[in-house]
């Protein structure tokens, strides 16, 4: 899967007149814009879908408001700095891909789309999220840490696939996450980073996610002899005596093993035989 990095404009003014105000002058500018193009402004509030159905292609029906914005003092700026965060993440992925490619093949073991647009937007409105349209596309405007860029590319890639799968065992969707969770937030990152990476995720799927973790193991391949330096990796202790091993996990996808943990989820639930390290 290739991630393909652009700013488009209609989507960031989108962004940037329903979002949070990033600076003092822009929130004036757009308080004015309510103010004089209350009808104008109120129609965009629901473009957002239409605009992501074909960016590349989009034209407003209306687009006062937008060529307010574009010749507003503070778009160029904006502008300017949403570019220079596309061209860092862009940097950060062709560093990577390479890694981040091989792993998420051998931990997911299905076929991701080939391409994906990601959108950039400024990183201060802190967003980031996956559509379906066209074809599948990322708007991501997030703050970056910059001692673990490398986390913002494995987020977006995890928005990708949890869209993906967004149909998938929906009546179980904590348990579809906190698979996704460990695969992507947690295994990918760590191989990425060479360290463990297994306290990220979603708070409240936290024990969900210890007691799937010894089976995530199974799925991984790891076989009896090599869970204890699993275990100390990530900080998960699990009592190796009561699992049996399910050797046949390592030969099924990620799929299979959501389709595991659903029709096992009563053996698998054992929170009172979990503790950490």
């Amino acid at each position: 899967m290739q991630l393909n990095f652009m700013v488009n404009d209609y989507l960031l003014i989108w962004s940037l007149l329903f979002g949070p105000s990033i600076s003092e002058e822009e929130h004036a500018e757009k308080q004015k814009l309510w103010l004089s193009y209350k009808r104008a402004y109120h129609a965009l509030q629901e473009e957002q879908d239409t605009i992501l159905k074909d960016v590349k292609n989009y034209i407003p029906d209306d687009d006062t408001i937008y060529n307010l914005v574009f010749s507003s003092n503070f778009y160029p700026r904006i502008k300017k700095e949403s570019e220079k965060h596309r061209i860092f993440l862009m940097e950060i992925w062709d560093k990577n891909k390479k890694v981040i490619q091989k792993n998420l093949k051998e931990i997911l073991r299905f076929d991701l789309p080939n391409e994906v647009d990601v959108f950039v937007v400024h990183p201060q409105l802190d967003l980031a999220y996956c559509k379906n349209g066209e074809k599948m596309s990322v708007v991501c405007g997030k703050k970056i840490d910059r001692n673990c860029a490398v986390a913002t590319l494995v987020d977006i890639i995890y928005l990708i696939v949890r869209r993906l799968l967004s149909d998938y065992q929906k009546e179980q969707k904590e348990i579809v996450q906190a698979v996704l969770e460990l695969a992507i937030q947690n295994e990918l990152l760590t191989r990425v980073l060479g360290k463990s990476t297994y306290t990220r995720g979603d708070n409240s799927l936290k024990f969900l996610k210890r007691q799937i973790y010894p089976y995530f193991l199974m799925y991984l391949g790891a076989d009896r002899e090599e869970l204890p330096k699993y275990m100390m990796r990530d900080a998960i202790a699990f009592d190796l005596d009561q699992y049996v091993m399910e050797k046949n996990l390592a030969k099924i996808d990620l799929l299979g093993f959501i389709e595991f943990c659903v029709k096992n989820q009563r053996y698998i639930l054992r929170i009172n035989q979990l503790e950490i390290i």
